[in-house]
């Protein structure tokens, strides 16, 4: 190795050490900057449609999936009751405090944001499209929890939790958590549908706010130095200096 090469890598890193190469990192940052944005104006752009599309009414198509899922078996309930659970009020605050306790400070806070973000936004779009639960709409519906009479259900509130979960996840976390978070969000709203809380269009408008408000808030707040897709297999990193946004373009 010449004095040249010697001189081109930064001292106190080695060789495997992502750190060792800032000008991979910066590009790596820019690359996820560009996906949150995109992620961002396509989310908003789903979302709206969908809201449009669903204040119009239900659709065939939607009573086709909604009835195939819905009909499955009753013996499988106890089953899916764990995943029936994920994005519900209390899982933003666990994934919060879960964060907080690796001492991650911004994972923490983009958890929090997000999650309160969702809750209201999912509440003012509930009352502008006014969509009624399957079984105010439909008959022949398996009920598989309690809805009260004027509960409304576009969009899904499971859905923008496990949505926004995710891309915050696949922003911060390596690929075992990554592939985690992207099952959750993809099987929560198949359970949604199982027990009778929501119709495929709630849960596409529910997915829709999640992916939006959380790439909004990855743009907002900024990522840490160092991208997941340069140590995929990482958990939650304890070193506090790699924790800091970086707000390059």
């Amino acid at each position: 190795m010449t004095g040249e090469e010697l001189a081109e890598e930064p001292a106190g890193y080695g060789a495997d050490d992502p750190r060792a190469s800032p000008q991979v990192t910066a590009r790596g940052m820019r690359r996820r900057r560009r996906v949150d944005l995109v992620l961002m104006v396509a989310g908003a752009a789903v979302l709206v449609t969908s809201t449009l599309v669903a204040k119009r009414g239900v659709y065939g198509w939607e009573v086709t999936i909604f009835q195939a899922i819905n009909g499955l078996p009753g013996s499988i309930r106890p089953y899916l009751w764990v995943m029936n659970q994920y994005g519900t009020v209390v899982t933003v605050p666990v994934a919060t405090v879960a964060a907080l306790l690796f001492r991650k400070w911004l994972l923490a806070l983009s958890f929090a944001i997000s999650g309160i973000a969702v809750y209201f936004l999912a509440k003012v779009i509930k009352e502008y499209v006014e969509r009624g639960r399957p079984s105010a709409i439909l008959e022949g519906v398996v009920e598989r929890e309690t809805f009260s009479p004027d509960s409304l259900g576009f969009p899904s509130g499971h859905a923008a939790v496990a949505w926004a979960i995710t891309i915050i996840v696949l922003a911060y976390m390596g690929r075992p958590w990554q592939i985690a978070a992207i099952i959750l969000a993809i099987v929560v709203p198949i359970v949604r549908m199982y027990v009778a809380a929501h119709l495929p269009l709630d849960l596409i408008g529910g997915a829709a706010l999640g992916v939006t408000v959380a790439s909004a808030v990855n743009l907002l707040i900024g990522v840490p130095r160092l991208a997941p897709a340069e140590n995929t297999r990482a958990g939650p990193n304890t070193d506090e200096r790699d924790d800091l946004p970086d707000h390059r373009t």
